[in-house]
């Protein structure tokens, strides 16, 4: 449960920050970005823009010197502009975005009071090969880590196994 919950409050925090900085959207005036898990609706096709989409990447769980354990997970973003006017403008939006999220996420380093942000926060732009259409998208991926509490937090003491 500490994967979904990561996600799910990284969603929450993301939506709330970006709710006040509005962006061009593919159809009619300009609105937040809007923040999904693990992919874009499909009855919104293009009527999604902006986006950004969040989808845990990967994960580990370590022992440290000092016995505690370590969960680290790895969650990517997706991020898609859509300009009427311009790719020149798109790229411009892009870049915005990219700022503003990195931003946010750097400020907001502990979140939901459990989970830390890693360093490096790593931003990229897909290739020509890569890209998934002819909107202007880019990645940010960050890495995140939380101490588990000791097994023996979690086991039922005597006493409330005792008076079941």
């Amino acid at each position: 449960m500490t994967s979904r919950f990561l996600l799910c409050a990284l969603r929450d925090r993301l939506t709330a920050e970006l709710a006040a900085r509005p962006f061009p959207a593919a159809r009619g005036a300009a609105r937040p970005a809007r923040v999904y898990l693990h992919g874009l609706p499909r009855e919104l096709e293009e009527a999604c823009y902006p986006f950004v989409v969040l989808r845990w990447s990967g994960g580990e769980v370590a022992s440290e010197a000092d016995h505690r354990v370590v969960l680290r997970d790895s969650v990517a973003l997706a991020l898609g502009v859509y300009s009427p006017d311009s790719q020149e403008e798109a790229g411009l939006l892009l870049a915005e975005l990219l700022d503003l999220l990195r931003r946010i996420l750097w400020t907001t380093r502990l979140l939901a009071d459990r989970f830390v942000l890693e360093e490096p926060l790593k931003a990229a732009i897909p290739g020509p090969r890569e890209r998934w259409n002819e909107y202007h998208l880019a990645t940010l991926q960050t890495s995140w880590n939380y101490v588990w509490p000791p097994l023996t937090a979690l086991a039922p003491s005597s006493a409330s196994v005792e008076s079941v």
